[in-house]
C-alpha cells in the first residue's frame, strides 16, 4: 500500500531506483553496505558450490577406483589426478605416513609388537588430514552466516531510521500528507527489502553448504576405516 502511494506521488521516481534516490543519506549508506555484502556473498556462493560439487564428484570416483583395485601405483596415480577430492588427499597423506613409518622400522617391516603403535600413528595422521580438509571446505561459510545474520539487522536499522525521517518530515511540514512521508517511507521500504534480499540467499547457501561439508566429513571417516583395513592387509600382515 505504501509502495503504491509512493509511486503515485508527484515528482517521486518509481521503482527501486526511485526509492533509493528518495532515501536519506543514512539509507543510501546502508544500501551500499548491503550491496557489498550481496556481491561478495554471491561470489562466495558460486565458488563454494563449484568446489563442493567437484569435491563430491571426484571423491565418489576415487572411492570406486579404491574399491576395485588395491594396486598402490594405480591408486596413487588416480588420487593425484583428483585435486578437489578430500578423500583422495586423505589417501595420499595416509600412504605417505605409512611409507614413512615402515621405512623408519628396522628391516622395513612391521612386527607384531609394532602393530599397535603403527596403527595409532596412522590413525592420528588420518584424523589430522581429515580435520584440515574440513577446515578448508568450511572456508567462506562464516561470512555467509554473518551475512545472513547482519543483513536483516542492517535492514531493520535502515527501516527505523526511515520511519524517524518520516516523522521528522511530518514535523517540518506540520501535516501528515504523503509528500512529507514519502522520503522516510522510501528509505524504510528499500532497507527492509534490501536486508532480506541479501540475507535469504546467504542463509540458504550456508545451510546447504554446511550439510555438504558434514556429508563429506562422514565420507572421510568411513574411508579412514577402509584405508586402515587396506593398510592392515598390505603392510601389517603377520
Amino acid at each position: 500500500m505504501y509502495a503504491l502511494a509512493l509511486a503515485a506521488t508527484p515528482g517521486l521516481a518509481p521503482g527501486i531506483v526511485g526509492l533509493f534516490m528518495e532515501s536519506g543519506w543514512m539509507g543510501k549508506v546502508i544500501m551500499m553496505i548491503l550491496l557489498c555484502f550481496s556481491v561478495v556473498s554471491w561470489a562466495m556462493i558460486l565458488l563454494k558450490f563449484q568446489y563442493l560439487r567437484k569435491a563430491e564428484k571426484e571423491s565418489l570416483a576415487f572411492l570406486q577406483v579404491f574399491r576395485k583395485t588395491k594396486n598402490i601405483d594405480e591408486l596413487l596415480a588416480s588420487a593425484n589426478q583428483m585435486k578437489f577430492s578430500p578423500v583422495a588427499t586423505l589417501f595420499i597423506d595416509g600412504h605417505k605416513e605409512v611409507e614413512s613409518i615402515v621405512k623408519s622400522l628396522p628391516g622395513g617391516t612391521v612386527t607384531e609388537a609394532d602393530r599397535p603403535l603403527v596403527t595409532e600413528e596412522i590413525e592420528r595422521s588420518l584424523q589430522i588430514t581429515a580435520q584440515d580438509e574440513v577446515v578448508y571446505m568450511e572456508r567462506y561459510l562464516a561470512f555467509l552466516g554473518t551475512t545472513g545474520t547482519v543483513g536483516p539487522l542492517l535492514g531493520l536499522f535502515g527501516t527505523v531510521w526511515g520511519i524517524m525521517d518520516a516523522f521528522y518530515g511530518i514535523g517540518l511540514k506540520g501535516s501528515g500528507d504523503i509528500g512529507a512521508l514519502a522520503p522516510g517511507l522510501a528509505e524504510a521500504l528499500i532497507n527492509t527489502s534490501g536486508g532480506l534480499f541479501v540475507a535469504i540467499p546467504a542463509v540458504i547457501a550456508y545451510n546447504y553448504f554446511a550439510e555438504k561439508v558434514k556429508d563429506m566429513a562422514t565420507r572421510m571417516d568411513s574411508f579412514s576405516i577402509e584405508f586402515m583395513s587396506f593398510v592392515s592387509r598390505t603392510y601389517l600382515r603377520k
